[in-house]
């Protein structure tokens, strides 16, 4: 009996992979927007039996992309995985040429790890307990966590700028593009809706469009992130592949 090994390569394609994450980004945007419309006028759906209802219902909690536990939630969660796992590839790399920035590539891994647990677990939300006797300045810090959120964005920037420097230019736009759009959604698109919440209340269907926008931005980002680290991989390291053994048995 004769034991017959193959190698294969699997090869990743940039820009297949943005393209393929970014119609999943539109198709969950759509859904979360359909559902949250639903949710907020049942009318639509109110002479569907109660079996129709039920389903309707939870087609709205499984796309909503302001819910935990749910579809839309495992989504972001795996974007900034991969994420993570991506940053932890291209430190490998850094690590075996003695890279003068490998530490700031591992930095960034656990920074993107962390932020797959915070999508899970919803971390963030749980300062604004600590800050909850601040002043919420007209709105604007009516989710007072936000707070935090800009003081660790700036700390952020401040860190990783001369890493950022250091990048050819292709790539610190792609990078800044990519945290622009994350941290933009995550804070700016909070802050906004914290101000219209404070004025409007938040059971209405525009602070609904607001809470999608906001992680739409977030998953645009993520995946932005993906295609740049893609990128560099192919840049970097034109022969670093992911090789799959199959152990066959021959006779």
């Amino acid at each position: 009996m004769e034991t017959n090994t193959n190698t294969s390569l699997l090869s990743f394609n940039s820009r297949k992979v943005l393209i393929f994450f970014g119609v999943l980004w539109l198709a969950i945007l759509c859904l979360s927007l359909a559902g949250q419309y639903l949710r907020m006028f049942p009318e639509h759906y109110g002479s569907l039996s109660a079996t129709g209802q039920d389903v309707v219902g939870d087609f709205i909690q499984e796309f909503d992309v302001n819910s935990e536990a749910n579809v839309t939630s495992y989504y972001s969660v795996s974007l900034a995985i991969l994420s993570s796992l991506l940053f932890f590839v291209v430190a490998y790399l850094k690590y075996a040429d003695k890279d003068k920035y490998r530490l700031q590539w591992v930095m960034l891994g656990f920074l993107l790890l962390y932020i797959s647990m915070d999508d899970a677990s919803v971390i963030h939300e749980k300062f604004s307990r600590y800050l909850k006797g601040m002043t919420d300045m007209g709105g604007w810090f009516e989710y007072k966590w936000v707070i935090i959120g800009l003081l660790a964005v700036v700390v952020i920037g401040v860190a990783f700028f001369r890493f950022w420097l250091h990048l050819d230019t292709r790539f610190k736009i792609l990078f800044l593009l990519a945290g622009g759009m994350f941290f933009g959604g995550a804070v700016g698109f909070e802050l906004i809706g914290g101000r219209w919440a404070y004025s409007f209340g938040s059971k209405n269907f525009f602070y609904s469009v607001l809470t999608t926008f906001e992680q739409g931005f977030q998953y645009a980002g993520l995946t932005t992130m993906i295609y740049s680290l893609l990128f560099y991989l192919k840049s970097y390291a034109p022969q670093f592949n992911v090789s799959i053994i199959n152990i066959g048995k021959k006779a």
